[in-house]
């Protein structure tokens, strides 16, 4: 039997320009059809993609309010998690989000608690989440 001596290069493959989304998500009636287009786009980023509201009102036809309402609805209904980091001294530090086709219901519970506004984007040092990162 013959052996490959170090290995199998893995070249472009066609799986890398799909992206498999959960149906749920999209079969959610609780979320607008913005919503879900918002999401499926972040969707097909790689994990450690960095977005901000701008870079997603740059691509689409809508403007920075509707796209701060499509993240927020993701939001309150558990497919965007939005994580306040400090640094050691207290202060706030960057805003992670993380998204994902599977609602976190008690992540969705907190968020209506903590408020869902998206008041501006951070400007540096946007972090990776589960999906893709929104800042």
């Amino acid at each position: 039997m013959t052996r490959f001596g170090a290995g199998i290069r893995r070249g472009v493959m066609a799986a890398d320009q799909f992206t498999q989304i959960a149906n749920g998500l999209f079969r959610d009636s609780r979320l607008s059809f913005k919503a879900k287009g918002i999401c499926g786009y972040i969707s097909t980023h790689v994990t450690g993609w960095h977005v901000t509201v701008a870079d997603l009102v740059r691509v689409g036809p809508d403007g920075r309010d509707a796209v701060r309402a499509g993240l927020s609805e993701l939001q309150r209904h558990g497919y965007l998690i939005r994580e306040q980091l400090r640094h050691d001294d207290g202060t706030l530090g960057d805003i992670v989000y993380s998204i994902t086709d599977h609602p976190a219901i008690a992540d969705a519970a907190l968020a209506q608690t903590a408020g869902t506004a998206f008041v501006s984007a951070p400007q540096a040092g946007r972090a990776s989440g589960q999906g893709s990162a929104v800042g």
